[in-house]
């Protein structure tokens, strides 16, 4: 069974088009257009990997990060901040052990399919 990517972003092109990539390299996409909702997944069935967007409406990426915190277990799954918001030292400093690593929008398919690789394994 393929290890399951949770896409976490409020733009329906962005979230389709990862979505393809994801699947293209042999990961099952979980795609979610609502930070809330994918904290709900994230209680019922945890993905082995999130790729979050940080600017989102009505809940932004630091506010699921803040809220993942209450699940059980969920500090164990990695994530990988997917943004197009350059991250200052300063503003990943509260999250600098939940955070995996960032990627860049837009994203580049070989630096995402690397980072994938390097957290979950071929």
């Amino acid at each position: 069974m393929a290890k399951k990517v949770m896409i976490i972003d409020d733009n329906d092109n962005v979230l389709r088009i990862s979505e393809l990539l994801i699947e293209s390299f042999g990961y099952s996409p979980i795609p979610v257009n609502d930070p809330r909702e994918g904290l709900r997944i994230l209680s019922e069935d945890p993905p082995s990997l999130i790729l979050l967007d940080l600017m989102m409406s009505p809940m932004d990426g630091s506010g699921f990060l803040d809220e993942r915190r209450k699940i059980p277990g969920a500090l164990e799954i990695p994530v990988v901040i997917c943004s197009a918001w350059r991250l200052t030292e300063e503003e990943l400093a509260p999250y600098k052990d939940e955070i995996a690593g960032v990627v860049t929008k837009p994203v580049e398919p070989t630096l995402l399919r690397e980072t994938l690789k390097n957290h979950l394994g071929a």
